[in-house]
């Protein structure tokens, strides 16, 4: 089986006036984009992991159709919801709306085949910015937060650890089970967040030490556009035995990223 990952494809498929092409003409028609490299990259046997901003839907009704677009490519699916996922309400109420062969996780985990998958949406965490990698249209955007904002953002962020913690230990039960479908070679254990948790040049932070420790091989996210094409260097790669990848679409040009095999 190969794991692929696409991040952040903001399907608005149900949901009008929702169209990306305001954020630069690589975005005009991504939707089609999408499902053409998919189609032609990932087999039915394969795994797609999409770790956020989903769909600009706000509820179960319009998001129907961005989860039938989903469902409609190859492969096994798991999601995890970004900060823009206004639909995404309980866990439970989300894996009861979901078509067959599409996964979600939120602070907790999935076994497919020999590949454990466990995340949380994280939050802006501290100590970790892309600002200056950003190539903005116009003014930027202020890094600076108020007092009050910067102590509104630290208490999602604890929350968010919390849930990430949640998620490690279930990965780790579910390593340690039989599972139909493996192999019964080595478990794979990929986290899934839409925030980035490591910034450029992936230097250490209580996240990194978190994933280091839980044996974890790949840290799959999202989040992060229109970052500056000479700087890709700076943005993932392997550390302490650890590989972290951006998948958001239109840093791996609309096209599912290959993770690994398992």
């Amino acid at each position: 089986m190969r794991v692929f990952a696409l991040s952040d494809p903001h399907l608005a498929l149900g949901t009008p006036g929702k169209a990306m092409d305001m954020f630069g003409p690589q975005w005009v028609g991504h939707a089609d984009k999408m499902a053409t490299a998919w189609d032609a990259t990932v087999g039915p046997d394969d795994l797609v992991l999409v770790p956020g901003d989903i769909s600009w839907a706000r509820d179960f009704t319009t998001v129907a159709p961005d989860l039938a677009w989903i469902a409609a490519r190859p492969g096994t699916k798991v999601l995890l919801k970004g900060n823009h996922e206004h639909w995404w309400t309980s866990r439970n109420k989300v894996r009861a709306q979901l078509p067959a062969g599409l996964f979600a996780v939120e602070g907790d985990a999935v076994r497919v085949g020999d590949v454990v998958i466990g995340g949380t949406r994280l939050w802006d965490v501290p100590g970790v910015s892309y600002h200056d990698l950003i190539v903005w249209q116009g003014e930027p955007i202020s890094a600076e937060l108020s007092e009050a904002d910067a102590a509104a953002s630290l208490k999602v962020y604890t929350r968010e650890v919390g849930r990430l913690d949640r998620a490690l230990e279930a990965m780790r039960t579910e390593a340690g089970k039989s599972a139909s479908g493996g192999s019964g070679g080595a478990i794979v254990r990929i986290a899934l967040t839409h925030y980035p948790p490591v910034g450029p040049d992936l230097p250490a932070n209580e996240l990194t030490e978190r994933f280091e420790a839980a044996g974890i091989d790949h840290v799959v996210f999202g989040h992060l556009h229109s970052l500056d094409e000479g700087q890709r260097a700076r943005i993932g790669g392997e550390a302490r035995g650890v590989r972290y990848h951006l998948t958001a679409c239109d840093w791996i040009d609309f096209a599912p990223v290959l993770i690994c095999e398992a």
